[in-house]
């Protein structure tokens, strides 16, 4: 079977990256990307092009990996890569990764932590293995709306060396919770070399899990934007307050800007009833189609209910509180949405999550 060719223009239109970032990566990492074998000329591409190019983009956009180490890279992943299967296509996405999704809001007050803390505990009660990241750095507080007290937080990861396991904390229905640390004003505002140690660190519990709900900070500051980018899909958190839905949309925006690819859910907290959240999502959407040209996947909502606010001041998740609440009833509709529906699963980009655990899964098969 001939593999399909493109033109640079059309290289460019799949990858996000300017003509002269596809020269220079082909004069750079010439040996990964040949573009004058097999009879093809210098402005034709096969799919292996476009899927190396995809995978330099992302370590060095969004890892701020050197040459170096983009080489390394992808000296372990090159081979595997370009194995096909028997139908001659390139291998689909492999199973057993980790599915990341970050949970975020364009405001705070939104009910964002709440939201995030009880998705993690319903999935756990479905089965899921959970891991729950309070990426909100320096004002980490997930820990407390789940009763639990963590010792070591990120910052000794960060600061001191400390491994991840070292900092993990069990919590209820089993969830693993890594607390970003409260008041620490370095952990809010980490270099690029400190988030990539992180990250690294992050990466090796995905053995461990089925899915990590990554639960950033409000607003649009670097580090939620990165995080979220770095997920398979984000969930955005609005009220009906028309700030928080203008703020939405500006971090949806802000979103697809920095990850095309990014798989983006809405999600409405504090509503009267399912009209009332329709009519939320519908505006947020019809702004999000017509100027961003993009459809937004619609995941339910949550009613105002006290019953939210009376498990928070007691410190106990929501589900395990009051599981009958018309609250808990919409938390479940969410996540079986999320679970079982194709509304939320996006097909079109691997996280960077997942690349380095392939690499390192693929460096220890070759070694055993």
């Amino acid at each position: 079977m001939l593999s399909r060719r493109f033109s640079i223009k059309r290289v460019v239109e799949l990858t996000g990256l300017e003509e002269s970032e596809i020269r220079y990566y082909e004069s750079v990492f010439k040996e990964f990307l040949t573009f004058t074998q097999m009879g093809m000329d210098d402005n034709e591409f096969n799919e292996d092009h476009i899927e190396i190019l995809n995978r330099i983009k992302s370590l060095v956009h969004k890892r701020g990996f050197s040459v170096v180490e983009v080489k390394k890279e992808l000296k372990l992943t090159l081979k595997p890569f370009r194995v096909k299967s028997s139908t001659g296509l390139p291998p689909s996405k492999p199973s057993g990764y980790a599915r990341v999704i970050a949970v975020t809001s364009g405001k705070g007050g939104v009910g964002k932590t709440a939201i995030a803390a009880n998705l993690a505990i319903c999935m756990a009660q479905e089965g899921k293995r959970v891991a729950i990241f309070d990426a909100d750095l320096g004002l980490a507080n997930i820990h407390i709306l789940l009763g639990v007290k963590p010792r070591f937080n990120l910052s000794h990861v960060i600061q001191d060396d400390f491994s991840l396991d070292d900092i993990l904390v069990q919590g209820p229905a089993g969830i693993k919770i890594i607390s970003g640390g409260q008041g620490i004003r370095e952990m809010a505002n980490l270099q690029e070399e400190q988030r990539r140690v992180l990250l690294r660190q992050m990466d090796a519990l995905e053995l461990e899990v089925d899915v990590m709900i990554v639960d950033t900070g409000a607003g649009i500051s670097e580090n939620v934007l990165r995080f979220a980018t770095f997920a398979d899909e984000v969930i955005v958190v609005s009220t009906p307050n028309i700030a928080a839905s203008a703020d939405a949309f500006s971090i949806i925006k802000i979103l697809l800007e920095m990850e095309p690819n990014s798989k983006v859910g809405f999600l409405v907290n504090m509503v009267e009833n399912q009209y009332h959240s329709r009519n939320v999502f519908n505006r947020v959407n019809t702004a999000v189609r017509k100027y961003l040209k993009y459809s937004l996947g619609y995941l339910g909502y949550v009613v105002y209910d006290h019953h939210m606010q009376a498990s928070n001041q007691i410190r106990r998740p929501l589900m395990f509180a009051y599981p009958e609440s018309p609250s808990a009833r919409c938390i479940s509709n969410i996540v079986d949405t999320i679970l079982r529906t194709e509304v939320f699963v996006n097909r079109r980009k691997e996280s960077s999550f997942q690349d380095l655990m392939g690499a390192l899964r693929r460096t220890m098969a070759e070694a055993s």
